[in-house]
């Protein structure tokens, strides 16, 4: 009597688990083929590395390869891991999370937004992995995380950039004498 209940159990455990992977993020990164003529041409892609539990960036020469190719780090976390609705939660979730530099080693200038402040700010991403507090412009930051009402909380001014400085910041002036 009591293994049809744990059948069920299993199934009821694992059948999610299982369906929320799809088949092909196990497969192994595939830069593909190069097109004829057109060897220099690569376009930056993302892979699942199911072994890290992780998307990372790669060539992808254009033809051929596998089904384990995003356009986005994104597009690839949604699709492989577990972790997407906690890395990138719905809506303007994502404001509240902390910066994140991510793993690799490249150095993109991105905007996210910063809570404590209540505005938006650039900082150096390295190219993978991260969370959704990501944005390619700082426009975009603000439409995400400032539009909503009440978000106008913090110290600085909506419409001011903290990350620009004053037209006085690091001019020099010099100074002329008459000394002969």
């Amino acid at each position: 009597m009591a293994y049809p209940l744990l059948h069920v159990f299993l199934l009821g455990v694992m059948l999610p688990i299982a369906s929320s992977m799809n088949p092909f993020c196990s497969s192994k990164m595939d830069e593909g083929k190069a097109v004829e003529g057109k060897e220099d041409d690569k376009q930056l892609q993302y892979y699942y590395n199911e072994g890290k539990g992780a998307c990372f960036p790669f060539f992808y020469k254009g033809l051929e390869g596998n089904e384990n190719r995003f356009n986005t780090d994104r597009q690839c976390m949604n699709a492989c891991s577990d972790k997407f609705e906690e890395l990138y939660p719905a809506a303007d979730g994502v404001c509240g999370l902390p910066v994140d530099h991510g793993s690799c080693f490249a150095m993109l200038l991105m905007h996210y937004y910063n809570a404590e402040e209540g505005n938006c700010r650039v900082f150096h991403y390295s190219g993978c992995q991260g969370n959704g507090n990501r944005f390619e412009t700082r426009e975009q930051c603000l439409q995400t995380c400032m539009a909503k009402a009440g978000r106008f909380g913090g110290a600085m001014e909506p419409g001011t950039n903290p990350d620009e400085s004053s037209t006085n910041a690091g001019t020099l002036i010099p100074l002329c004498t008459d000394k002969k």
